[in-house]
């Protein structure tokens, strides 16, 4: 450092010294100091000029227990060699690496992945990290550091690539009969909606033209049968609606702190009632009491059929937080009065918050089929129209079975084995769950 700070005025002395005592060394030394200097100097101001660095997830989503694999690759578009890099990678701490030692960092919730390497004129290096996808959330990759310099290190310089890739690690899902519910109309009769439209992908049956029908109405072979135009009659479109409310509270208090594993099973018991709406034509939608990432609003999805809604559900649980904005009843209360007519309303809870099962009282008796999945330990709150289930045995022993095969929730103070699901990728019953598309 104290060189840094009086290399010119030392090289510069060194110089006149020499040249008034003529003293040919003094001299050249002071020279070469000089020139030394300064060429390490100008080496590190250039040293970061078009570095690149790049990093890219081929998939930015994965299930629980599931492994990612993460690429690198450091470019030097110059013609001037840098004979060190270093480079300092922030990964979250929550998806531990597998080939590579990740040591704690500064930044709150991510750990420190370092490499060093030379690059010499345009030339490009590239590697790889795996991280085992231990715990459901939404997670960032980045920023990195980089750091750098002149041959002789004398002058390093540091910058930062601020670019971040994020993967949303989707809940473990579960059939309905392995949460004990019935596959087959487990939340009562379903009403269907206003029946306004027609469904083209449904034949009714034929009739005659008609002056104004669409051209694609017209089916032509029938029409050249009978040898006069005819027109496809279709059934009418009904959409069965199914609104999942999911209350993130766990405690009465926040300053209490949050139970993971009443949280994940909540989760959980969602997101597997979200692929079995989404499997039996629902319109599924979703509501939490837990703020969207980076904003102050509560997680909802509006109902809806496209291909990839349910995608869209997991990936809104994935984000879940164990902090609430707002009591479940006062923003159910404020989603609902969107929804249509006979549409399901399944609450899944595992603490019994404020008012959360006089709304749903409420929402039966405006003629929405509602039911309480209650994923609790203590016993759930009584209901009179509310349909209930009490699921807390079942994922009891669902818990057991992923802790056994390396992986599920666990409660604050549990071992983590430092193996766990490393080995376990094909053997993890997951995988026979089917990723959404």
């Amino acid at each position: 450092m104290l060189f840094r700070q009086l290399w010119p005025s030392l090289s510069v002395l060194l110089l006149l010294v020499g040249i008034g005592l003529r003293e040919p060394a003094v001299a050249a030394v002071g020279a070469l100091v000089l020139f030394a200097g300064g060429l390490s100097h100008l080496w590190s101001r250039l040293a970061l000029e078009r570095l690149e660095y790049r990093r890219q997830l081929p998939e930015h989503r994965a299930f629980v227990g599931e492994t990612i694999e993460v690429r690198y690759s450091l470019s030097n578009r110059k013609a001037l060699p840098l004979p060190w890099v270093e480079v300092r990678e922030y990964v979250p701490d929550s998806l531990p690496a597998l080939d590579a030692h990740a040591a704690p960092s500064a930044r709150p919730g991510s750990l420190q992945v370092d490499r060093s390497t030379s690059l010499a004129w345009y030339e490009r290096v590239s590697w790889r990290h795996r991280f085992l996808c231990r715990q459901r959330g939404y997670y960032p990759f980045g920023p990195a550091l980089l750091r750098s310099g002149d041959v002789f290190g004398l002058f390093p310089v540091e910058g930062e690539a601020p670019a971040r890739h994020y993967v949303t690690v989707l809940p473990r899902l579960a059939d309905l009969p392995e949460l004990g519910l019935p596959a087959e109309r487990p939340f009562g009769e379903a009403r269907s909606g206003t029946r306004l439209f027609e469904d083209p992908s449904r034949i009714l049956g034929l009739r005659d033209y008609r002056p104004g029908d669409p051209l694609k109405r017209i089916d032509w072979k029938a029409t050249a049968r009978r040898r006069a135009l005819q027109s496809r009659v279709y059934e009418p479109s009904a959409s069965l609606y199914l609104l999942l409310a999911l209350n993130v509270d766990t405690f009465a208090q926040s300053w209490e702190g949050y139970d993971p594993v009443l949280l994940e099973r909540a989760v959980t018991v969602a997101g597997s009632v979200a692929r079995w709406a989404e499997g039996r034509r629902y319109a599924v939608g979703l509501v939490a009491n837990s703020s969207v990432p980076g904003a102050d609003r509560p997680i909802t999805v509006p109902p809806g059929r496209d291909p990839d809604q349910l995608t869209r559900v997991l990936e809104a649980l994935a984000m879940v937080a164990p902090f609430t904005i707002a009591p479940l009843a006062s923003v159910l209360a404020e989603t609902a009065r969107h929804l249509p007519m006979g549409a399901t309303v399944v609450a899944v809870a595992g603490f019994p918050s404020e008012g959360l099962t006089d709304r749903l009282e409420r929402l039966a008796r405006r003629g929405h089929p509602t039911t309480l999945l209650w994923v609790g330990d203590e016993p759930p709150p009584a209901c009179e129209r509310v349909r209930l289930y009490h699921l807390a045995a079942v994922m009891r022993r669902i818990e057991r079975e992923w802790l056994a095969a390396g992986g599920g929730p666990r409660r604050a103070g549990a071992p983590v084995s430092p193996e766990d699901g490393a080995q376990r990728e094909e053997a993890d019953p997951i995988r026979r769950w089917a990723r959404p598309t």
